[in-house]
């Protein structure tokens, strides 16, 4: 990593291409874009920060509730708290291009054990490639001078309000007496076992979107506090933005899957999946295909199909292709398709070719709870489909 200061007071701080394409991939575990995305920035931020502290003498800097503990965080949260010793601070990275604020989450503030000595303002620009701390604020200034949001349940703190000069901090940090931290939230809500469970639930409904403001704060705090709690919600989470295969041998179907015959028709002719001759067990073989759209307003269509034979009980071989709409004859030169691990890795990938009516990944076999997600890529635009077995 290199320094770049534009300003002696602020620190701007380089990130590689490779440590930002190490960071996408791993943010793919998480369950919606815009989890994604913050998960991503919080990890570069927090690798800079490590980073240039790693550099300094007698400065000891450690993620609190590191991995695995992070991503249930970053799954509804932004920022992350770091520990300097007896003190705790909080990265809270932002794209925005102006300087005009610096925007809390409420969690961070006002949750005890979350609570932080410092905030520090960090700008990551939209390419990833550089990270800039550029002010930092108190506990006890955040909520004296800070603006309660009630909507997005956040503290602004007004840019003339923030330290600009990170040689300060330092300063600061190891001279300075702890301020006292100001509490005005109610004591949190002490939840019951039965009432954590039915609140995992709610949570957990396809029709909650915002899952850090679909219930009073008092309620979402006391949830998200308790590490056991936090960490089943978001693995439940996880578990509902996964396809479940195996109900397929059931005949459950989502209804975007549909027979691969309704879609495709009679094209499919020779492109039909043959397993080996020993596989063939008809009522144990399934084929669902769904038609996915990319690019801007939809305007790029495929049809993908997957193809499962299930070995025993616990076995299943899969099979996947990728297929032109059905007014198209071939697939273009620069689309491809990929099988990807939960933590973003590819592991096969192929691309479609001149007149290419249709490409397919090898076969592969998986047991029954295990995940995997297919990609399918071309030119900017992607889309990802996760499965469960």
């Amino acid at each position: 990593m290199t320094f770049a200061f534009a300003d002696p007071r602020e620190w701007v701080l380089e990130i590689t291409p490779a440590i930002q394409a190490q960071y996408w991939q791993q943010s793919q575990a998480y369950t919606t874009p815009s989890s994604r995305w913050r998960a991503y920035l919080n990890q570069i931020c927090v690798y800079a920060f490590l980073d240039w502290t790693s550099n300094l003498d007698s400065i000891r800097a450690i993620v609190w509730c590191s991995f695995p503990g992070t991503p249930a965080f970053w799954e509804f949260v932004n920022g992350t708290a770091v520990l300097l010793e007896e003190k705790r601070i909080v990265l809270i990275p932002s794209e925005a291009i102006d300087d005009s604020e610096l925007e809390v989450p409420q969690e961070w503030v006002d949750i005890p054990s979350w609570a932080a000595d410092y905030y520090l303002a960090v700008q990551v620009n939209a390419s990833g490639d550089w990270v800039r701390f550029w002010g930092y604020t108190t506990h006890q200034k955040l909520k004296l001078k800070g603006n309660y949001d009630f909507v997005d349940r956040t503290y602004c703190l007004d840019a003339r309000h923030l330290t600009k000069d990170f040689n300060a901090f330092w300063v600061n940090y190891q001279f300075s007496k702890q301020e006292p931290f100001i509490r005005t939230e109610p004591t949190l809500q002490e939840l019951s076992t039965t009432t954590a469970e039915n609140l995992l639930q709610r949570l957990t409904h396809n029709a909650v979107t915002f899952h850090r403001l679909a219930v009073p704060f008092t309620t979402w705090s006391a949830l998200l506090e308790n590490e056991q709690w936090r960490q089943q919600l978001y693995q439940r989470l996880k578990q509902a933005r996964y396809l479940n295969l195996s109900r397929w041998l059931e005949g459950v179907y989502d209804q975007l899957w549909e027979n691969v015959e309704a879609i495709l028709g009679d094209n499919i002719g020779e492109t039909a999946f043959n397993f080996r001759e020993s596989l063939e067990v008809e009522a144990r073989n399934v084929k669902r295909a769904k038609l996915i759209n990319l690019g801007e307003d939809d305007s790029i269509s495929f049809v993908l199909v997957i193809a499962i034979n299930w070995e025993d009980n616990r076995q299943a071989c899969i099979r996947v292709q990728l297929h032109p709409k059905p007014d198209t004859l071939y697939l273009p030169e620069n689309v491809k398709l990929a099988l990807q691990l939960e933590s973003g890795e590819i592991i096969q990938e192929v691309q479609a070719r001149e007149q290419d009516n249709y490409i397919q990944l090898n076969r592969f076999e998986g047991e029954v709870g295990e995940t995997f997600s297919i990609q399918v890529k071309i030119e900017n635009y992607q889309i990802i489909e996760n499965f469960v077995i």
